[in-house]
């Protein structure tokens, strides 16, 4: 149980973390490029404020465009890497949050245990949902692309506020940890409210460039806001283990 405690809540999250940035870099690198027609948008490469992290997983650009002057671009390079490092970030949260209760199980941390337990089932359906997003890229099926993505941080919410006292209850690791993952909580909270209330943008659905901008860069901060808040989970645990004697 520790060597798995030391790969699944340690090793695999930053190299998961590490793997699906560089293949997002790559990505962007081979993304050939798009247009809004609606907002008369033309790039020749990946924008980080007019293209979803999702629009690097499509198997063609300007799929949603229905002026057939538009060029529909092979993607699937972006396409392969991209999706295939989103899938990682899903496996790796349903093994991260499978194996956080047998921390608090070794560490003899009943309080902790408690809420640790609810976090498996939300971890293992939120892994599912994100590992679904790249499953499906949203030129295959909008639709069903949307619900897995909104859908996965609507889980992710929940799935954190229970991590968070998890945190907060036990007697081994510091409240820093648990604070910050509550400043996440907050984060996530405001964006589960922007994709379910604020602009929407897609297929048909009529939308101004600023609000485009608004969605597509707060994806961008609640995802690095994501990666940081697991990366520093992960520092915790590390330093627990340590003081544990864990091998």
């Amino acid at each position: 149980m520790h060597k798995k405690i030391n790969f699944y809540l340690i090793s695999l999250p930053i190299y998961a973390i590490l793997i699906f940035y560089f293949f997002c870099v790559i990505s962007a690198y081979f993304y050939p490029g798009s247009e809004k027609e609606i907002i008369n948008f033309k790039s020749e490469h990946y924008s980080i404020t007019h293209n979803f992290f999702s629009e690097l997983g499509c198997l063609k650009t300007n799929t949603d465009e229905t002026n057939p002057s538009i060029l529909k671009k092979n993607n699937t390079t972006s396409m392969v890497f991209f999706n295939t490092g989103l899938i990682l970030i899903g496996i790796t949260l349903i093994m991260f949050y499978y194996t956080f209760e047998k921390l608090f199980v070794l560490l003899k941390d009943k309080k902790s245990f408690k809420y640790s337990k609810f976090t498996k089932p939300l971890g293992i359906l939120s892994g599912i949902f994100f590992s679904g997003v790249g499953f499906v890229p949203h030129d295959l099926d909008f639709g069903l692309h949307v619900f897995f993505a909104n859908g996965a941080f609507l889980i992710l919410f929940f799935l954190c506020v229970f991590h968070t006292l998890a945190i907060y209850k036990s007697h081994y690791i510091s409240n820093i940890y648990s604070f910050g993952y509550l400043l996440f909580c907050f984060c996530l909270l405001v964006y589960v409210l922007l994709i379910f209330f604020g602009p929407q943008i897609g297929p048909g659905k009529m939308f101004t460039e600023n609000e485009l901008i608004l969605q597509v860069v707060s994806q961008k901060i609640i995802v690095v806001i994501f990666t940081l808040a697991i990366l520093s989970q992960v520092y915790g645990i590390k330093n627990i283990v340590k003081k544990s004697n864990m091998p």
